[in-house]
């Protein structure tokens, strides 16, 4: 027994003594590692320092703190760089853009951007990675690395919003310990490979973000998907999935307990028919299916679904009265989206308020819905006592707004009224003065005096919209001095009646004006003067002003940001000093302004958009620009008295995309005006006196990957067409009319990528590759279509068209430009240009406008060219073209014969000459009329005949007619022939005597 416990005891002894060893060993591993590791490992900070230095673009230094510097040394302290504690391993890269502008979007200034370098490779202990806000967009296609699929410890990636291109590699499926991966915003850019199957590899995924990849290839994404059974949100918003059926939809059965947020919006005509497939999603609280087909009545199974706390249906056709189950189970809704549908109805049924909506409902979008004005439906929204956002804009609400309607929304603080026919509104209740925050009224027919008075009670209001009403609104001081608290305030459209004497009359906080279209002048307001420093947006355009525009007011507005004086009659100079440093946006076109054009508006660092279009501005264009300011992407100073070169500096300019400089006197070659001009979308230089001859386009062609429109109008442009113009595979609009250009029209136009697609005007803004987002700014091009000249304000990517009008262009007309699908202009009037008339010409159905006049073409018109159905401008004339005038369809309408004037050999209608059956066409003049000099030769010909005929039957009827009296009447023969002998004796005196007489004179005059 004392052996069996002294061997126990020995035992525990040396049990506990391995075990004090090992808990020092490891103690120690924790104090000694981390000082052998002082920082992080070598080859993962020159990984990093590779990825840096390897083709990385960084405009605004953010990793200014990677480098070998004193105190920088140590990877894990770099700005975006996470290492494990213990191993100092680098496990996370964050370098994400959180600078937002305006619209949610990363500020440009301050992106990654240009090549991911392949050393990232090396970091094969990251955890998480997020590029996401950047922009990888450049003259090359920047795809996802498929090394990132070797992360095998990557839990989170996230290259959303990041401008990546190509399609997503499947070596993605390989991160098996992924649980969130956002690959969405990367505008239509990213596409995958025919399916989704790489997605259902990764088993721990719960975030999937898939927005705006196109998706349409993948047919089976809901099967693949599906296989992903822990996920709970799913975002696959904008990818053009395919349209899909109810009992498709049943196959996602392993997400209906898990799933909690499932956004399918803007997939148009995905679900083209009510849908049960929702019914077992017990666990779903928010859902998303805007603008996805829905039509028909409200899908029941949506009442079903009682975690729900936001639902959103608008952009659908969704019609008829509400489910109950909407009232009855849906208890937990916050948020409910029912805008822009047909017809929303059976409001009735909840105006009792016994719905559990009326505790738990928030926010209620009911704008574009065609309601009209009811008392179900104002009883039943003033029951939604927890209401604090209420849009009812763009309806057809008319008359008085009642009481009812507002008198219990005591949370309420949105309230949207704008757009339909609201003549009044009764006197807002007292609990809504502290909470209403915005209220919008525009577009209505209020009076404006009423309803002013009754928004001055409103005392914590911080956003005021009135524009556009009918009536005129009276501006008093009294009106809005108990809104302390306002922030925006917009008057626009309207009739103001201004009765203010003070300069501050307006309230203390007021930062957003908008008065454009309305009444202000016609002298520049004064009262800006005490109010200048907190405002940051005034839009006064077309606003009747008639004025000098103050020194003071642009030295003093240091706070502006965005300002458009446009449309009025505004006069001086742009001083030297412009102090309003923090300007994004400045539009002073269409006045009277002079002056040169001063260098400090190169400096504005944050200037995005500079329009100075359409006024007096002379001398030089400053040649400083990216020295200060690098953020313009729009610059217009077209129809003003600039000259001298091009400023080169322009190039400088890394986001420049809008360049309008039309209708001034810049000289200078033609061909060095685009270098570094990566980014260009439009470049309109039209009506200058710009010489040389046009580049190769080779290199040029492969940097400006996103032109649209080239406009080189009216200058003194030289030499042939270069071939590599084609090159320009985004190009849609081309005016290289009135200028100096020789040679034959390139073969290679056929190549032009982007006309060769048939555009509609829903096509999306992003088909092309672009840094710049285009649907932030209505861009605009002058264009000579149907023979005026026209602004055309268009959404880019809409119209093709090439003019080559007007030039000394010869040789054929190429056969390839039939391969222009899109093409809906087409002028080449005023050359040399030889040959027919390409025989498929038929082949560009879109074409609205052709215009081959006053060239040297010949042979017959192609019968294709009845196929042009939208043809709506012709012009053939003053060519060589023979034959008969092809009939049918569109051409039916164009009958004006001035079409074909100065073509000798053209026969039909609308000619008045007909084509023979054998012969060769009859000739015409050049009135286009059917014979004129000819018929008038001709019966010129028949009436001089009819005289010589006339002329001897005449004679021989007289002359017959009298002897023949003569010979048969004897009396009438011998009296005759006495009188004729009389009147010879009597001419023979005379003529005796009258020679006589001049021989006499004669005489008289010799001796004189």
């Amino acid at each position: 027994m004392d052996k069996s416990h002294e061997l126990h005891r020995r035992y525990c002894s040396l049990l506990y003594s391995y075990l004090l060893l090992l808990l020092s060993s490891f103690l120690l591993v924790l104090l000694v590692v981390p000082k052998l590791v002082s920082g992080c490992h070598e080859e993962e900070r020159q990984a990093l320092l590779n990825f840096k230095q390897g083709g990385l673009r960084d405009p605004a230094n953010r990793l200014s703190s990677w480098g070998s510097s004193s105190g920088t040394k140590d990877c894990c302290s770099w700005a975006g760089v996470g290492c494990n504690n213990t191993t100092r391993r680098v496990v996370k890269l964050d370098l994400r853009n959180a600078n937002l502008d305006e619209y949610g979007d990363p500020l440009s200034n301050s992106s990654l951007g240009g090549k991911i370098d392949s050393s990232l490779i090396h970091l094969q202990y990251l955890t998480y990675l997020d590029l996401s806000g950047n922009d990888f967009s450049t003259m090359n296609i920047i795809r996802i690395p498929e090394f990132f699929g070797s992360f095998e410890h990557l839990e989170y990636l996230n290259l959303s919003h990041a401008m990546l291109a190509g399609k997503i590699p499947r070596q993605l499926g390989n991160l098996s310990n992924l649980h969130t991966l956002d690959l969405g915003r990367n505008y239509f850019y990213l596409t995958v490979d025919h399916d989704l199957a790489w997605v259902s590899s990764l088993s721990s995924l719960h975030y999937l973000d898939l927005s705006m990849v196109d998706l349409s290839t993948a047919e089976n994404w809901v099967q693949e998907i599906n296989q992903l059974s822990v996920l709970r949100e799913l975002h696959l918003a904008e990818c053009m999935l395919p349209k899909i059926h109810s009992p498709i939809l049943r196959s996602f059965a392993n997400l209906t307990a898990t799933l909690n947020v499932l956004d399918l919006s803007s997939n148009v005509q995905l679900l083209a028919e009510p849908n049960s497939w929702l019914t077992n999603f017990s666990s779903l609280t928010h859902l998303y299916l805007s603008s996805t087909g829905l039509h028909g009545s409200m899908p029941p199974s949506i009442g079903n679904l009682t975690n729900l706390e936001v639902l959103d249906l608008s952009e659908n056709s969704i019609y008829g009265p509400i489910p109950d189950s909407f009232g009855t189970n849906l208890c937990k809704l916050r948020i409910l989206n029912l805008r822009s549908n047909t017809y929303i109805s059976g409001w009735e049924r909840y105006s009792t308020g016994s719905i559990c909506l009326a505790n738990s409902l928030q926010e209620l979008y009911l704008d574009s819905n065609m309601l009209s004005s009811s008392n179900a439906l104002f009883s039943t929204i003033g029951n939604l006592t927890s209401l604090k956002v209420l849009d009812l804009s763009k309806n057809s609400i008319n008359g008085t707004v009642p009481r009812s309607l507002i008198s219990n929304l005591c949370h309420l603080r949105i309230l949207r009224l704008g757009g339909n026919s609201i003549r009044g509104m009764e006197p807002f209740p007292r609990c809504l003065s502290d909470s209403l925050e915005e209220l919008d009224l525009s577009y209505n027919q209020l009076s404006g005096h009423v309803i002013l008075q009754n928004i001055g009670k409103l005392s914590n209001l911080a956003r005021l919209s009135i524009s556009d009403n009918s009536l005129p609104i009276v501006i008093t001081e009294d009106v809005l001095s108990n809104l302390q608290w306002l922030e925006d305030i917009d008057l626009s459209n309207n009739r103001l009646v201004w009765k203010v004497k003070s300069r501050t009359w307006l309230p203390p906080y007021i930062s957003r004006i908008y008065l454009s279209s309305s009444q202000v002048g016609p002298n520049f307001p004064s009262w800006l003067q005490h109010h200048h420093r907190g405002i940051s947006l005034l839009y006064m355009s077309n606003a009747s002003i008639s004025d000098d525009v103050p020194h003071w007011f642009w030295k003093t507005a240091t706070g502006m940001e965005d300002l458009d004086l446009s449309d009025n009659q505004l006069r001086g100079y742009l001083p030297n000093n412009i102090g309003m440093s923090a300007l994004y946006k400045l539009d002073i076109s269409n006045n009277s302004l002079s002056g040169p054009i001063p260098e400090d508006l190169c400096m504005l660092k944050n200037l995005q958009k500079l329009d100075l279009s359409s006024n007096h501005f002379h001398g030089n264009i400053p040649d400083c620009w990216g020295k200060g300011g690098r953020n313009l992407y729009f610059i217009d100073l077209s129809n003003n008295n600039l000259l001298g070169d091009f400023p080169r500096s322009l190039g400088d300019l890394p986001y420049l995309a809008f360049l309008h400089m039309r209708n001034n006197f810049l000289s200078g070659e033609i061909s060095t005006i685009t270098k570094n001009m990566n980014n260009l979308v439009v470049l309109d230089l039209a009506y200058n006196i710009l010489s040389g001859v046009l580049p190769t386009w080779g290199t040029i062609g492969e940097q400006l990957l996103n032109l649209r429109i080239l406009s080189l109008r009216s200058n003194l442009i030289h030499g042939d067409i270069p071939s590599q113009i084609s090159q320009l595979s985004s190009l849609q609009f081309l005016d290289l009319s009135y200028n100096k250009l020789s040679g034959a029209i390139p073969t290679s136009f056929g190549n032009f990528t982007a006309m060769t697609m048939v555009h509609n005007e829903t096509d999306g803004m992003f088909e092309f590759n672009t840094s710049v987002f285009l649907d932030k700014t209505e861009d605009y091009v002058w264009m000579n279509l149907k023979g005026v000249e026209l602004e055309n304000r268009m959404t880019l990517g809409f119209m093709n068209h090439i003019d080559l009008s007007s030039n000394n262009l010869s040789g054929d007309i190429p056969q390839e430009l039939t391969h222009l699908l899109g093409l809906i202009s087409l002028n080449l009037s005023g050359n040399s240009l030889e040959g027919r008339i390409p025989k498929m010409i038929g082949e560009l159905k879109q074409l609205e406008s052709l215009d081959m006049s006053r060239n040297k073409l010949f042979g017959e018109i192609p019968s294709s060219i009845s196929n042009l159905y939208f043809l709506s401008k012709l012009n053939l004339s003053y060519n060589n073209l023979s034959g008969k005038i092809p009939t049918g369809f569109q051409l039916q309408t164009l009958n004006d014969s001035s079409v074909y004037v100065g073509n000798d050999n053209l026969c039909g209608p609308p000619l008045l000459r007909k084509c023979s059956k054998n012969g060769p066409p009859q000739q015409r003049d050049n009135e286009g009329k059917f014979g004129v000099e000819e018929k008038r030769e001709n019966d010129d010909e028949i009436e001089l005949m009819g005289l010589f005929i006339c002329i001897v039957l005449g004679f021989a009827v007289g002359f017959w007619g009298f002897c023949g009296l003569l010979i048969f009447k004897r009396s009438w023969g011998t009296w005759y022939f006495q009188f004729v002998d009389e009147m010879m004796d009597k001419v023979m005196e005379g003529t005796i005597v009258w020679g006589a007489r001049l021989k006499r004179k004669f005489k008289k005059s010799a001796e004189i």
